[in-house]
């Protein structure tokens, strides 16, 4: 476990669901947020940048008026994914409290 967070698993009952048919009497539901799911997001960024690199499927979307003009809807997304990438690594650092957001490399240069 992170040394700046509780280590600690929740594990919490109820009754039988009235919208799932089921033969137990018990239902349960668990709903995880680990840093794990960064390697997804890192997959998919890739796949993403394979495709746009090759301009793959971007003929449909230029159809489209929200597009007409551009696809920078695209980078601002990849962008966004990517901070969240960059932020769930952080949360495994052991200094995440002191995490601002801002990437190693660009807090060095405005030093």
């Amino acid at each position: 476990f992170i040394p700046w967070g509780p280590a600690s698993i929740q594990v919490a009952l109820s009754k039988k669901s009235p919208y799932i048919q089921t033969a137990h009497r018990v239902s349960g539901l668990m709903l995880a947020n680990h840093t794990s799911i960064s390697s997804l997001f890192v997959k998919t960024l890739q796949q993403y940048d394979r495709l746009k690199a090759r301009g793959a499927f971007l003929e449909q979307f230029k159809k489209e008026k929200m597009f007409s003009e551009g696809l920078e809807e695209f980078d601002s997304a990849r962008e966004v994914v990517q901070q969240l990438i960059d932020e769930y690594q952080a949360a495994t650092q052991v200094d995440y409290k002191m995490y601002s957001g801002v990437p190693q490399a660009s807090t060095k240069s405005a030093e």
